[in-house]
């Protein structure tokens, strides 16, 4: 290579030869550190001479643009244009030139093998002694890579990958830029807030690939639909916003709107699948509707919920009365948030009659919401909020764990095995684990699953049709049943059907309600009981109001029947006086005068179900129920009270078989602290299993004042405490009846019945095991187990399962063999 910076050296006179020797040498030494740096700067220089031809290029110039230095130099730099620029930017370079003799920017050259390549660029002109431009100097470095890093980065900043529309970024940017324009030049500027109508029923059929090519569609349509200057862009998931500046009258935006909806209407032919969905557009002006981005997104958004109101495939301009319904929305999404942990949702319970024998057999969970602020809360309101939110899973969940438990309270009073029914949320079923909530909620509630009924909507398994099949035959193998709720509504055909594993059809509402004004509603529920028999299903008629309507599905054959015609929902208690009178018992004796004014009871039993059972009989007493699981909880509530006593219990129940701390040193414990404080004695009360008197004398000696058997009536516990409280109504007496009435239980062993139902409402999953598994051996270990619990009761009834398995060994059927195991605990579920 040339050296850029040889040439001759200029020779100083007039200096002695030693001094005239150092300075060459010096000179020397500073060209060959020039032409180091210029050889081997990771920049690319070159230079030209006056004429503009390139005199000089260094080992980066060939590696950035491909030239080597023999085909560079003696060419015009010209040579590495790209065409990119205009001739009024090269202008523009010039004219700094000559004034300032420099120059720097970002220019688009071309690549000896074609390709663009950005540089940034300085120039530098030196002038020579006749103040002319004798060359210039050119250093550049490559940004290519980084400028498309940085153009991606703004390019995902700024635009959706999917549909390549701008984002909710860039779109806000947009139309801050179109609200200035138009305070400006005093036009107006129109905002639309665009809705898919149903698009998430396509997700949820087809799957997201399919959803997926319909919003790149949709968004290609909507492009089609917009004025020069307009800006389409997507929100987030099926919404798209749209910008109309420069409007100068309304019927522009309507003509735009009404394209819109016309476009959308068009089939969407993706695959195979040939797609009809419609939107819906809330729309907002500016000035007018808002002043700022923020308050037209707001207004532009509750016309958009008005849309779809209405009916949906419309539109609807904002109205200052949108605003009020907008943020009193906000605030029942503020309020719903709260209410699970503030405790404001209950249950309320419909009944489900056997129309032949008049019994209950089920309940329906109804949610419903009392807000402190709101007051009460239409489930209409709050539950397509909830949805929507994403507040319907915990709210879901705590519905089904509270349905649970409720239904082992009813089963725990003796009211027979009444079912509960749970309607789940299409949007609950679809996302999430909820087989695994469904096993959660039994297991921690201990609920016996064939007493729980999930009801889901028809329309669900229309759906993604192999995901719901597998979720409900999940829920079928808890041993769970499932029932279609508002059958009739969708388009379920018998074949489809054939294919689920449903139980139950419930006949919706509407078609009971018209029956009498319309004989195609009458013709409808009299084919949909017939078609649930001939699938074995058991038929719920939903909305039974009048007798007319009773006699008329009876006479059709149907199994159940729901309405008012029986009852309207009802709260817990009221539920179970209902179950009651239907089955033509008394109602146990209430305890009024009991606890005028809210005695204190601390009960303490190690099983939940014992204590679900207790808290239920002290229901509408006025008692303040303190509970302990153990001995060691007891012990401590029971002795945290103020040296002077104030805040005491006025009444205690343990069970003397608690684990670890029994009753009877929890009595000792209390009788010790009441000494030592100079306390009066509380009366305590025993509760077991072991009815010996020797048990009786040890509950003596231990401090207790009365000893009660289990198992116990309501009515005998509540004739204790009346009888030892001092507010007590002396004159109550005890009804007649027991739990165990009706029970075949062996004469002796009817004080075994509780406990062998809290182990088996506890080992269900293990019995279920060894029944299914048919291991006689494992089963003989377990139930040899139960008798050193409960005795030869427990033996007897486990053994008498193994020969119920054995009768139906060939069948080997895993459905059959789990209500086997339900059969067990039938035996005792009266209790």
């Amino acid at each position: 290579m040339q050296p850029f910076f040889g040439g001759t050296v200029v020779e100083a006179k007039g200096k002695s030869p030693q001094r005239r020797v150092e300075e060459l040498s010096q000179q020397v030494e500073r060209l060959s550190l020039y032409q180091a740096v210029f050889d081997n700067a990771f920049e690319g220089m070159f230079a030209t001479d006056a004429a503009n031809r390139i005199i000089a290029v260094n080992p980066a110039f060939t590696a950035i643009t491909g030239y080597a230095a023999e085909e560079a130099i003696g060419n015009d730099p010209r040579m590495l244009s790209s065409g990119f620029h205009d001739p009024a930017f090269y202008q523009e370079m010039w004219d700094q030139l000559s004034t300032t003799g420099q120059w720097q920017g970002e220019v688009v050259d071309r690549h000896k093998d074609g390709r663009p390549v950005r540089l940034w660029l300085s120039i530098t002109s030196q002038r020579g002694a006749d103040g002319k431009v004798a060359r210039r100097i050119a250093v550049f470095r490559d940004v290519t890579e980084a400028r498309e890093t940085a153009e991606q980065l703004w390019q995902r900043s700024n635009f959706d990958p999917l549909t390549e529309l701008p984002n909710r970024n860039l779109f806000l940017d947009r139309l801050l830029q179109a609200l200035v324009l138009a305070g400006r030049e005093g036009s107006k500027v129109a905002m639309l807030f665009i809705g898919l109508d149903g698009f998430k029923n396509i997700n949820d059929s087809l799957g997201h690939w399919i959803g997926d090519k319909v919003l790149q569609e949709a968004a290609r349509r909507f492009q089609n639909c917009l004025r020069q200057g307009d800006t389409a862009a997507r929100f987030g998931g099926d919404e798209f916003t749209v910008v109309l500046s420069g409007v100068r009258a309304t019927a522009e935006v309507e003509a735009v709107i009404r394209s819109v909806l016309e476009v959308l209407q068009e089939p969407f032919v993706v695959e195979h699948h040939h797609i009809l969905i419609s939107c819906s557009i809330g729309v907002c002006m500016w000035p007018g509707d808002g002043e700022d981005v923020d308050s037209l997104m707001r207004n532009a958004t509750a016309a958009l919920q008005q849309a779809k109101q209405a009916g949906r495939n419309t539109f609807r301009f904002f109205t200052p009365a949108m605003d009020a319904r907008a943020q009193a929305r906000s605030r029942l999404a503020d309020e719903l948030s709260g209410a699970l942990s503030q405790g404001e949702f209950h249950l309320v319970f419909q009944p489900l009659v056997d129309v032949k024998s008049g019994k209950v057999n089920a309940a329906e969970a109804l949610l419903r919401w009392h807000n402190r602020y709101l007051g009460v809360v239409s489930p209409d309101q709050f539950v397509p909020l909830a949805e929507e939110i994403g507040l319907i899973r915990p709210i879901g969940e705590w519905l089904l764990t509270a349905a649970c438990r409720e239904a082992l309270v009813w089963q725990g009073m003796g009211l027979g095995e009444i079912n509960i029914a749970v309607n789940i949320s299409p949007r609950q079923f679809q996302q999430g684990d909820i087989v695994g909530i469904i096993r959660r909620a039994l297991e921690d509630t201990r609920l016996p699953p064939w007493l729980l009924t999930i009801e889901i909507t028809e329309g669900l398994l229309l759906s993604n049709g192999e995901e719901i099949l597998a979720k409900m035959e999940a829920i079928r193998t808890l041993g769970v049943s499932l029932s279609v709720d508002d059958f009739g509504t969708g388009y379920s055909s018998l074949s489809y059907l054939k294919s689920f594993p449903v139980d139950v059809l419930k006949i919706d509402r509407s078609f009971i309600a018209d029956m009498g004004d319309h004989s195609d509603d009458a013709t409808m529920v009299e084919a949909i009981i017939a078609l649930g028999h001939s699938l074995h299903l058991e038929v719920v008629a939903e909305g039974v109001e009048t007798k007319q309507q009773l006699d008329f599905i009876t006479a059709q054959g149907c199994d159940v029947a729901q309405g008012y015609y029986f009852s309207p929902p009802l709260s817990g208690p009221r539920f179970r006086e209902f179950v009651l009178e239907r089955l033509g018992l008394p109602e146990p004796e209430g305890m009024a005068g009991v606890a005028p004014h809210g005695v204190r009871v601390l009960f303490a039993d190690d099983v939940e179900l014992v204590r679900l059972v207790f808290r239920d009989f002290l229901e509408g007493t006025g008692c303040v129920i303190d509970e302990a699981a153990d001995g060691t909880q007891a012990i401590a509530k029971a002795t945290a009270v103020r040296k002077d006593g104030g805040n005491r219990h006025q009444l205690m129940v343990f069970d003397l078989c608690m684990p670890g701390v029994d009753g009877f040193e929890v009595a000792r414990a209390v009788r010790l602290f009441e000494a030592a404080n100079h306390l009066d004695p509380v009366p305590l009360i025993a509760l077991t299993v072991d009815d010996s008197e020797e048990s009786r004398e040890r509950a003596r000696q231990a401090g207790f004042d009365r000893f009660l058997t289990k198992p116990i009536a309501r009515s005998e516990l509540l004739a204790a405490m009346a009888e030892m409280l001092p507010a007590a109504n002396t004159d109550m007496a005890p009804a007649d009846g027991s739990l165990t009435a009706g029970l075949n239980i062996p004469t002796g062993l009817e004080h075994l019945l509780p406990t062998f139902m809290a182990e088996m409402l506890k080992d269900q999953q293990t019995l279920r095991s060894l029944a299914e598994g048919r291991d006689r051996a494992a089963l003989a270990d377990h139930a040899h187990a139960m008798r050193g619990k409960c005795g030869m009761f427990g033996e007897e009834v486990l053994y008498s399962l193994l020969g119920d398995l054995e009768s139906l060994a060939p069948l080997g059927d895993r459905g059959e063999i789990t209500r086997l195991v339900a059969k067990v605990v039938e035996r005792v579920g009266r209790l």
